[in-house]
């Protein structure tokens, strides 16, 4: 009964595609914003929010500052969204900072439906969507932190597809025009790697097709001519604030850094080998479906279809740029694992429907972990007992103590799991649709369950509270930092915050009317009287003194 109505349903949102987004929609926004902006700020994102604060405070667009020091790491196109974001909202808080990935992550979402529609059809398009959105990395990491990287992803994919499409159609000045003011816009989020990927992009284009020629056209120079009108007219106004020879070698040691010949040898070659390894692992559970490459015949089908061709070649020309690059950080992959689900996905349905054994042990392998992470749900409930019994660890008590131990709570996620499990068993004409829903399902139980317990293990959560406090107490007093303190960038956001304005080093002789910041190192020799304690990672301690 329960298979009948789910085939029913099925069958009545196919033939409405805009209800199966409503749908999708109606259970990823609970999934993605819940708890959304608990945690406090982590890896770049106090780079990101500290230069956009700073922004928003002076006023001064192309003046990007890091506490209050020129920063040239980075282009300032997403800080001037994060400080429309302040300005609209008069928030600066850490939703509000995240809330951008969110708004990346179902735009580019929608863009790879709309975009693979006509060469996929909608049913096809539709799951690679929901399959890259509902990968590891993306659902359980990234799509939570307010970091760039969605958004530069999108427009680098976005300029892939329209190669293609502009190629296939003969609209060549379109095609150059359009790409290279895509380019010139990843460049401005993100430095030299959206050049890299416009230029590895034509060509595999123009060679495939046999159409190198274009390479060497007028409308091929029209384009390169659109971007440069475009950075030049930012550099131009950049340079009348800062050094533009700083911020070019600043850009250019950003992306070289990261090669081969910048890493240490040993480095260097244990993350060339592990590479694919950790590719898989980071992107799973979709990255399991490469096995259906290993089927005799596959590589043959794949490459006897121009766009999947298109799709696997770029991905095997981009692929090097990060398998050599020892510093790749999994978010930097964004704009390749689209270009793989594209080629896998269909392979997995072409071979489903051929009978291939292989597809048998693969959704066998699907089918063992989503069991396996159904039965985790009644995990919280099971180990609070064994808590009050004295079974579980010290360690395991803190972090379950923030871990909601209601049972009606885990039953219900643990049904409707089971229900997902059951019918990627019974559906399997369905079955990759009912993986990517299952997944939002299991996102929704980790922010219930792993995002309160990490609010009460997390050591960010009291370096967050003490900068906080500091904030508060010197809010409308003078304060500098004492040179040479270590300051992290998430510590000085949250004071900069809390007093409204930014935080900057002392740079004349210190004085009794204005409080000061510093490490104790620092301090010695000195005749202060302590105000306040702080004590932040690598058991740092600073005091926030005035001097005598």
């Amino acid at each position: 009964m329960v298979e009948s109505l789910a085939r029913r349903v099925i069958t009545a949102l196919s033939q409405r595609p805009w209800w199966v987004a409503a749908f999708t929609l109606a259970l990823a926004l609970p999934a993605l914003l819940l708890h959304l902006g608990w945690q406090p700020l982590l890896v770049d994102e106090p780079i990101r929010a500290l230069v956009a604060l700073e922004m928003h405070y002076s006023g001064h667009f192309f003046s990007p500052t890091l506490q209050g020091f020129p920063y040239y790491n980075k282009p300032p196109l997403f800080n001037w969204l994060l400080v429309a974001l302040f300005r609209l909202t008069g928030r600066q808080d850490e939703f509000i900072l995240r809330l951008p990935t969110i708004a990346a992550l179902l735009l580019y979402t929608s863009a790879i439906w709309r975009v693979l529609r006509p060469q996929l059809g909608s049913r096809l398009a539709f799951t690679v969507a929901l399959a890259f959105a509902t990968t590891g990395r993306v659902l359980f990491y990234d799509s939570f932190l307010g970091l760039i990287d969605l958004w530069h992803a999108a427009l680098t994919w976005l300029g892939f597809m329209a190669v293609w499409y502009l190629g296939q159609r003969g609209q060549w000045t379109r095609l150059f025009v359009l790409t290279y003011a895509l380019t010139a816009v990843g460049f401005l989020l993100k430095g030299l790697p959206s050049m890299v990927f416009q230029g590895i992009a034509l060509l595999v284009y123009c060679l495939d097709t046999r159409q190198w020629r274009r390479l060497f056209s007028w409308q091929h120079v029209l384009g390169v001519g659109v971007m440069l009108a475009i950075l030049g007219a930012y550099f131009l106004l950049y340079s009348r604030h800062n050094s533009l020879e700083v911020a070019l070698e600043t850009l250019w040691s950003q992306s070289s850094q990261r090669t081969v010949a910048a890493q240490p040898l040993a480095d260097s070659i244990q993350y060339v080998l592990l590479f694919p390894f950790d590719f898989i692992k980071h992107f799973l559970p979709w990255t399991l479906l490469v096995a259906c490459l290993l089927v005799p015949g596959a590589r043959r089908w794949v490459l006897g279809q121009p766009f999947l061709r298109y799709n696997a070649l770029l991905f095997l020309a981009i692929l090097p740029v990060y398998w050599l690059s020892p510093a790749t950080i999994p978010r930097y992959l964004f704009m390749l694992v689209p270009l793989g689900l594209t080629v896998v996905i269909p392979l997995y349905v072409q071979q489903r429907a051929a009978g291939r054994t292989l597809v048998g042990w693969l959704d066998a392998a699907l089918l063992a972990l989503l069991l396996i992470s159904t039965a985790a749900l009644l995990g919280p409930p099971v180990l609070r007992a064994a808590e009050g019994v004295g079974l579980v660890s010290a360690a395991q008590t803190a972090f379950l103590r923030g871990v909601p131990a209601s049972w009606p709570l885990s039953l219900a996620l643990f049904a409707v799991l089971a229900l997902g499990t059951y019918l990627f068993w019974k559906l399997a004409d369905y079955r990759l649709l009912v993986l990517g829903y299952y997944l939002l399902v299991l996102r929704l139980a980790f922010d219930v369950f792993i995002f309160p317990a990490r609010m009460q293990t997390s050591p960010e959560v009291p370096y967050r509270t003490a900068a906080e406090r500091i904030g508060r107490e010197t809010k409308g007093k003078p304060l500098l930092l004492l040179p040479g303190t270590p300051l992290d960038n998430v510590e000085a956001f949250y004071i900069a915050r809390g007093r409204g304005q930014t935080l900057r080093t002392a740079t004349h002789a210190l004085h009794p009317d204005t409080l000061y910041l510093g490490d104790e190192y620092w301090l010695s020799g000195l005749r202060y009287r302590t105000l306040d304690t702080m004590q932040v990672d690598r058991n740092i301690h600073f005091r926030l003194i005035q001097v005598l």
